[in-house]
């Protein structure tokens, strides 16, 4: 079977993408990604045909704009992901309607409204995934951020939507000057109504039982291939001593640089181990300390006493998965929504504000999370539950099926 795979954003929104194209190469499909370019290697390294489309974004431009929307109001923060991702957009939607048409089925992101606009426009057979159900409309739910409305969430999505409606009228223009007919698509909201794949933990989040038609809740689209062993400097460093906190944000920029700095020394004063992932804190110095680049998570998360991180969907499954406590300074998007779900399972404290970090409470909580024997206990148990589901084997079966 041949298959499509319309992907863009940060690693955290396409590294799923690429465990789903291993796993469909492995069951005997054609597949085909179609990224931004910085998204090349991963797809490569997949064993599938790589096609690039969309804007020359590199991991420093991407954390330029996660550092100008961290701590803005929601909308406004919409409105600076459209406009970076929709740079260049005439010749990304012609692009994508080159290579996509000849394929079977096309599994859209659900961030991908150009994707979304070529698949109509060319009348494939396409599914849609996401990897956060913070925008699914039901009744047993309102928008993310408001109290529960009883008979009034329909309402608050309908007026969510017409909001939304206007931050995305730019791509209606963008659309008509590259000769699509679509207008009015949702932005950052791409559902086929047929089959989309919610790669999420239901251990995590709440499930709506009004679920749309043709919703699926595969589980987490966890890594099952062996895990890369550690550098050597870092797994003589975590068998030196206790387990570390380790601190993590992916490409997430925008906490105080100031706060953080002060928090990890006082962490540090506070007898603990630090592992930091990245330039954060790149003036703290000390035996206790290590700096790292790119590792396997599955084989540094287990060994650390606390992950400090950002909440991506990502990172959320990744240490849930580890059975490890959590403290979220969420920055963007969806990751308030994790913070929130990791806190009411027990296994992580209440979350920081990127922009009004503040050192001395954030060192607290690390030390009081990374202390907190019964925050481990109920971690370990969450990662059991993880265990039990095959995410990417369920969202393989469904696309097979609906493909067939």
């Amino acid at each position: 079977m041949r298959i499509a795979l319309a992907t863009v954003g940060t690693t955290g929104d396409v590294a799923p993408f690429v465990l789903l194209a291993r796993r469909l190469v492995d069951r005997g499909h054609e597949v085909t990604a179609i990224s931004w370019p910085v998204h090349r290697a991963a797809f490569a390294e997949a064993g599938v045909r790589v096609e690039v489309a969309g804007p020359h974004a590199d991991a420093g431009r991407i954390a330029t704009v996660a550092a100008e929307i961290a701590g803005r109001p929601p909308l406004q923060q919409v409105a600076v992901l459209r406009d970076f991702h929709l740079a260049d957009g005439e010749n990304h939607y012609r692009r994508l309607r080159a290579l996509l048409p000849g394929h079977d089925v096309v599994v859209v992101h659900g961030i991908h409204v150009l994707a979304h606009a070529a698949v109509l426009d060319a009348g494939l057979v396409f599914a849609t995934a996401v990897f956060d159900p913070v925008l699914l409309p039901t009744r047993s739910a309102p928008p993310p951020g408001l109290p529960p409305l009883g008979p009034f969430n329909r309402p608050a999505w309908w007026m969510l939507d017409r909001i939304l409606a206007r931050v995305g009228q730019p791509v209606d223009a963008i659309l008509s000057r590259a000769g699509s007919v679509q207008r009015g698509l949702p932005l950052f909201r791409a559902r086929s109504p047929r089959l989309h794949l919610l790669a999420c933990s239901p251990a995590i989040i709440r499930v709506p039982p009004d679920l749309p038609a043709g919703t699926i809740v595969t589980g987490s689209w966890l890594d099952d291939r062996p895990v890369v062993p550690l550098p050597s400097d870092l797994e003589a460093f975590l068998a030196d001593g206790a387990g570390p906190i380790v601190i993590s944000f992916g490409s997430m920029a925008g906490a105080s640089e100031a706060a953080l700095e002060g928090a990890v020394r006082s962490i540090l004063e506070g007898g603990r181990r630090v592992v930091v992932q990245g330039s954060i804190a790149a003036s703290v110095t000390s035996p206790s300390l290590i700096r790292i680049g790119a590792v396997d998570h599955r084989a540094l998360f287990p060994r650390a006493a606390l992950v400090v991180h950002h909440g991506g969907s990502g990172t959320t499954h990744a240490v849930v998965a580890a059975g490890v406590p959590s403290l979220l300074i969420p920055h963007v998007g969806d990751q308030p929504y994790w913070a929130d779900r990791l806190r009411r399972l027990g296994v992580a404290p209440e979350p920081q504000s990127a922009r009004g970090l503040q050192a001395e409470r954030l060192a607290a909580a690390a030390l009081a999370t990374a202390a907190d024997p019964a925050m481990r206990q109920r971690a370990a148990a969450l990662a059991t539950e993880l265990e039990k589901e095959r995410g990417l084997g369920q969202a393989v079966d469904a696309i097979a099926a609906f493909a067939g």
